[in-house]
């Protein structure tokens, strides 16, 4: 008779554990885990495009090839990434086959300001080479200004 008893309270238990599922439609709201954390900050320059994300300046010398279609530039910055990566010069190779070099023998890291290298007016690139000296520790980061933010900006 107990067994009997002890069986038919645990059907009924579980019985009713299994009749207690949410209803079709949830009333409370979701959890946020991020709810307090700080909001990420917008892009920091607006009209700075990203050519190159962080390279290691222990390369020595880096082509970044641009496409036809990447636009004009009027300005160049280089970024330390991390590190202190030294960066001797620049060559930029224009699409119209001409060429300029900035000597800019700077070791940038991330208390400093970037290095900015001026194009004296828009123009499409073809590829940018990037010097650096391979013993230095660090990553850079290559980001061209378009020509339409820099009018506009005045």
């Amino acid at each position: 008779m107990r067994t009997t008893i002890v069986t038919c309270v645990l059907v009924a238990a579980s019985a009713s554990l299994v009749s207690a599922a949410p209803g079709p439609e949830e009333t409370t709201e979701r959890i946020s885990y991020n709810e307090h954390a700080k909001p990420q900050p917008a892009a920091p320059d607006p009209g700075w495009v990203e050519l190159a994300s962080a390279t290691p300046a222990s390369h020595g010398k880096e082509f970044v090839v641009l496409g036809a279609n990447a636009g004009t530039f009027t300005q160049l910055r280089i970024t330390a990434a991390s590190g202190r990566p030294e960066i001797h010069s620049v060559r930029v190779d224009y699409q119209d086959g001409s060429h300029k070099v900035f000597h800019v023998d700077r070791v940038l890291d991330a208390k400093r300001r970037p290095a900015y290298l001026d194009l004296r007016g828009a123009h499409e690139i073809k590829q940018v080479v990037v010097i650096t000296d391979h013993t230095s520790r660090g990553a850079y980061v290559l980001e061209g200004n378009t020509a339409e933010t820099a009018v506009s900006s005045r």
